[in-house]
C-alpha cells in the first residue's frame, strides 16, 4: 500500500528540496559544507547522494524512502514481537503507510533506527558500543529524534537505578559508553544544523514569557499533538468551538492514558513521558511540530511497548516490572485508540489518492503542461510564494528564479535577509527584467486567484513573507501576462497555482 501511494503520489517541495540539497556541490564534502545551516542533520542527504551516484536519476528519492520503509516494516511485523493489535494498527497507521513511507523524507529513517535499537538492546547494552552508534545515527536523522535518543538513555538509566539487586558496575560503564557516543552524534547534528540560515522558520519568542511558555508545554503537552486526529475530526474542531474543546480534552486523556500502558515497566513509562515533554518543549520553544514530528512519539511508544513485552517474556524480577493492573489495561486501551485514529487518517489518505484522485501537489501536472509547450522549453519559472518552484526540478529542467532573494536557484532560504514584502507590481517588474536580460520566456506561478480578489489586501505567506495586491496592480499584471493554465485543488499542501506567461 505504501509503495502504491509513493509511486502514485506527486512529490512536493520538501521532498525535492532535500534531493536538490543532496546533489549540490562537486563531491560529498562540498555537499556537506553547503548543507550547513539548512535545519536538518546530514544522514538523509548522504543516503540520497550515494543512491544518486549509483542510479543517476531523481527516482532515487522514492526508492530510498521505500527501502527504508520496507526495512522498518519488516522489523515491525516480524522482529519486534509486539502484541498483535498494536502491530496491526501500527502497520496500517498514517505514519507507517504515508508519512514515513510514501512521503520521501528523513523521518522514516527515525522509525527504522528506533526499531533497530529495540532489537539490539539486550546485546548492545552489554558494552554500550553498538547501541551507542545507533543512538548517534538516530540523532542525525532529524533534530526531533535527538529527543528520542534522550528517551532511550533515560530508559536505560532508570532501568539501572530501579534494579534490585543493584547491577554490577560494568553495566553503568556500558551506559556511559553509549551516552558518550550518543553525545558525539548529537553534537554532530547541532554543528550541522546551527546556526541556521532559515531563521524565519524558528518560533518567534520576542515579547513572550519564556518561563510561562515552558510551563504551558510541561502542563499541557497534549495540545501539541492534535494532528493525531484524522482530518475529518480536525475540520469539525475548526468549525465548532465546542467540538474543539471536547476533542482537545479527549486527546489529553488518550495521550496521558497511553503512558499508563507502560505502568508495569516504570523505566519505560518515565522515558515515554520525558519524550512527550521534550517534544512539547521543542514545539513550543524552537520549531512548530507537524504530524511527521508528532508521530515520532508514537514510534517511541511502540519501541517501549516492544521492550516491555520482551521483559515480560523473560519473567519477573526485572527492574520496575509489576503485574498488569486496571491502570495498565486502561492505558493499553488509550494507546490502541490512538493507533486506531492513525489508521483512519491512513484510510483518508488512501481515499484521496485512489478514489478522489486529488494529488498532494500540482507540480507533476505542471511538468506535464510544460512538456506540452515546446515554446516554453527554455522559459524561466518564478513564483509567489517562492517555494512553489522547489518541487519543479523533479519534473522539469527549466531554470527557476527566486524573486525574494533576487537570484536563480531551486532552494529557498527562509532568511530575514530577503525581500520579506512584495507587491504584484514587484513581481511584474522582476519578470520583465528577466525577460529583457535573458531573452527567454518567463512563466509566473501565483498561488492567489486574482479574479477572486476585488479589494486591496496584504497576505501573509510562509513564515514572515507578505504579498500586497491592489486592483490597479492586478489589472496591470493581467494585461501584461496571459493566463495559460489554472491547476486544481490539492490535498494536504498549498501547491496549486495559476500559471501566467509574460507577453
Amino acid at each position: 500500500m505504501a509503495s502504491a501511494l509513493c509511486w502514485s503520489e506527486t512529490v512536493w517541495r520538501d521532498e525535492v528540496r532535500a534531493l536538490s540539497l543532496a546533489l549540490q556541490g562537486d563531491n560529498f564534502a562540498d555537499m556537506l559544507r553547503q548543507l550547513h545551516g539548512e535545519g536538518h542533520p546530514a544522514l538523509w542527504y548522504i543516503l540520497l547522494r550515494a543512491a544518486y551516484v549509483v542510479v543517476g536519476s531523481p527516482v532515487v528519492l522514492k526508492v530510498v524512502a521505500l527501502v527504508v520503509a520496507a526495512a522498518a516494516t519488516y522489523l515491525l511485523v516480524f522482529r519486534l514481537k509486539l502484541p498483535l493489535p498494536i502491530m496491526m494498527l501500527s502497520l496500517f497507521g498514517s505514519f507507517s503507510i504515508f508519512e514515513y513511507a510514501a512521503m520521501s523524507r528523513n523521518y522514516g529513517i527515525s522509525m527504522l533506527v528506533t526499531f533497530l535499537i529495540v532489537l539490539t538492546w539486550e546485546k548492545g547494552a552489554r558494552n554500550g558500543l553498538w547501541i551507542g552508534l545507533l543512538f548517534a545515527l538516530l540523532a542525525n536523522t532529524n533534530v526531533h529524534s535527538v529527543v528520542l535518543v534522550g528517551g532511550f538513555l533515560a530508559y536505560w538509566f532508570f532501568d539501572l537505578v530501579l534494579a534490585r539487586p543493584r547491577p554490577p558496575l560494568r553495566e553503568y560503564r556500558a551506559l556511559v559508553t553509549a551516552a558518550a557516543i550518543a553525545t558525539v552524534g548529537i553534537v554532530t547534528c547541532f554543528l550541522t544544523v546551527y546556526p541556521t540560515f532559515n531563521d524565519t522558520g524558528q518560533n518567534n519568542l520576542s515579547g513572550e514569557n519564556f518561563a510561562l511558555l515552558a510551563l504551558r508545554a510541561l502542563a499541557l503537552p497534549s495540545s501539541y499533538f492534535m494532528s493525531f486526529y484524522p482530518d475529518s475530526i480536525l475540520e469539525l474542531m475548526v468549525a465548532c468551538p465546542l467540538a474543539f474543546r471536547i476533542f482537545a480534552a479527549l486527546m489529553s486523556v488518550l495521550i496521558y492514558g497511553s503512558l499508563f500502558a507502560l505502568a508495569n515497566r516504570r523505566p519505560a513509562m518515565i522515558a515515554a513521558a520525558l519524550v512527550l515533554l521534550g517534544l512539547s518543549l521543542l514545539f513550543t520553544l524552537v520549531y512548530p511540530g507537524g504530524y511527521r514530528h508528532q508521530a515520532l512519539w508514537l514510534v517511541f511508544m511502540i519501541a517501549m511497548t516492544a521492550l516491555t513485552a520482551q521483559f515480560q517474556r523473560e519473567g519477573a524480577g526485572v527492574a520496575g516490572m509489576e503485574a498488569a493492573g486496571g491502570g495498565v489495561k486502561f492505558g493499553r486501551l488509550c494507546f490502541l485508540i490512538l493507533l486506531a485514529l492513525q489508521v483512519v487518517s491512513g484510510i483518508e489518505k488512501v481515499n484521496r489518492a485512489f478514489v478522489a484522485q486529488i494529488p498532494f501537489s500540482r507540480s507533476k501536472d505542471f511538468g506535464a503542461f510544460m512538456q506540452s509547450r515546446p515554446d516554453l522549453k527554455d522559459a524561466i519559472i518564478m513564483a509567489d510564494p517562492d517555494y512553489l518552484v522547489e518541487a519543479l526540478p523533479y519534473y522539469v529542467s527549466n531554470r527557476t528564479y527566486l524573486p525574494r532573494e533576487e537570484r536563480f536557484g531551486a532552494i529557498v532560504r527562509y532568511t530575514r535577509n530577503a525581500r520579506l514584502s512584495l507587491s504584484l507590481a514587484d513581481m511584474l517588474q522582476t519578470a520583465r527584467g528577466l525577460q529583457q536580460s535573458e531573452q527567454v520566456p518567463v512563466v509566473i506561478l501565483l498561488s492567489q486567484r486574482l479574479d477572486q480578489i476585488t479589494a486591496p489586501v496584504s497576505l501573509r505567506e510562509s513564515y514572515v513573507w507578505r504579498l500586497s495586491l491592489t486592483p490597479e496592480d492586478m489589472s496591470a499584471f493581467q494585461n501584461a501576462t496571459e493566463l495559460v493554465k489554472r491547476f486544481g485543488p490539492t490535498a494536504g499542501s498549498d501547491e496549486s497555482y495559476d500559471a501566467y506567461v509574460l507577453k
